[in-house]
């Protein structure tokens, strides 16, 4: 993978630290177990974190006290450094072989697909109408609804009616003409208004562009090249078609893949899979969001405080306290995954971020 020479430099230098911390025990604390995988394992303190504080995150959390996480898994200068699981009653046992389900977490992988058919060249301009890719609806083709273009879609700025939900849209055999066939909620670009529906007409965008189904695009340009084949994608469209909004099911360490490539600009191994110009784009703030978020193309743009420093992330988030978070000033990627919703919509998972972890850089 990227950078594996200097991660292979740092779990060089951090032999003695390993043996230091076995030997005293903390198996709860230690760095992760090694696994053919892709991931170089080192020590947290080899890339300048504080394997203290980051153990004192795991028990507060297997105490009860804090966040009631399932998984957490911190990656820096593309080194796996902490990687700990939680089994809860109400969910089901975790380990490093188990996949978690990211919810909408999706829509930014998602995102990362369209990127890649963009750069080959099997979608241009983002600004082409929605509805040319769908001539069999020319009758749905009114002077509001072709205003409609890919670049609304990824901003979930489209004015669709959000109140069809996948869960509604699974139970429909032909979702994209349900999609279209509703009045507007609101002019095309607007406003932002939070819509798994723009994402779903994104994913039947991919499939007539590709020529191909959206897993199985998927797996063959994103998921092999990382070197992830334990895949699945819960829940079905009507049409069967993957849904492109929720579902998608991977391995934390998997899902810190696709964060580190995010934050490597698109590349791994030495090979560039998404345009580095891509994930700018869909890293860069394209409309106001709430709760002083921005948002990109699917992915969300928020901001941390550590030290009276200000550190700017990008987001993957999903229903149930889902994320993937990509901080390129750190050169850090830190997951979470549980199995209920917070109250809030970052919280607590953020404040184990901004508590424990950014502290634990030295």
């Amino acid at each position: 993978m990227a950078m594996r020479s200097i991660a292979i430099a740092i779990a060089t230098s951090s032999l003695f630290t390993h043996v230091v911390c076995a030997a005293e025990g903390a198996s709860r604390c230690d760095p992760p177990a090694v696994q053919e995988d892709g991931w170089t394992v080192v020590a947290p303190e080899a890339p300048g974190l504080s394997p203290a504080i980051l153990c004192e995150m795991g028990e507060g959390v297997a105490a009860g006290q804090l966040s009631e996480v399932d998984s957490i898994v911190v990656v820096r200068h593309g080194a796996l450094v902490y990687e700990r699981y939680f089994n809860r009653p109400h969910a089901i046992s975790y380990d490093a072989a188990t996949r978690h389900v990211g919810n909408s977490m999706t829509k930014s992988v998602v995102s990362l697909l369209l990127g890649i058919a963009v750069d080959r060249g099997l979608i241009g301009d983002l600004d082409t109408p929605a509805l040319s890719f769908f001539p069999e609806f020319a009758e749905l083709r009114t002077p509001d609804k072709a205003r409609i273009t890919l670049r609304h879609l990824l901003t979930m700025t489209a004015g669709l009616n959000s109140s069809m939900s996948p869960q509604l849209l699974s139970r429909d055999r032909d979702p994209d003409r349900h999609a279209f066939e509703k009045a507007l909620a609101r002019e095309p670009g607007a406003a932002f208004e939070y819509s798994s529906l723009d994402s779903e007409i994104i994913g039947a965008i991919l499939e007539k562009a590709t020529g191909k189904p959206l897993d199985m695009f998927a797996m063959d340009e994103l998921f092999r090249p990382l070197g992830i084949t334990d895949v699945d994608w819960y829940g079905r469209l009507g049409n069967q078609r993957a849904m492109s909004s929720t579902g998608l099911s991977l391995r934390p360490r998997d899902w810190a893949k696709i964060g580190q490539l995010v934050l490597n600009q698109g590349a791994w191994d030495g090979k560039q899979l998404v345009s580095s110009s891509w994930i700018a784009q869909s890293t860069s703030p394209q409309v106001s969001a709430p709760k002083s978020f921005s948002y990109g193309f699917q992915w969300w743009l928020g901001h941390s405080a550590v030290r009276d420093h200000t550190v700017a992330w990008t987001a993957a988030l999903g229903f149930n306290a889902q994320k993937l978070i990509v901080i390129p000033e750190y050169d850090l990627v830190v997951v979470f995954h549980a199995s209920r919703e917070s109250v809030q919509m970052v919280a607590p998972e953020i404040e184990l971020l901004n508590r424990y972890i950014l502290p634990a850089l030295q």
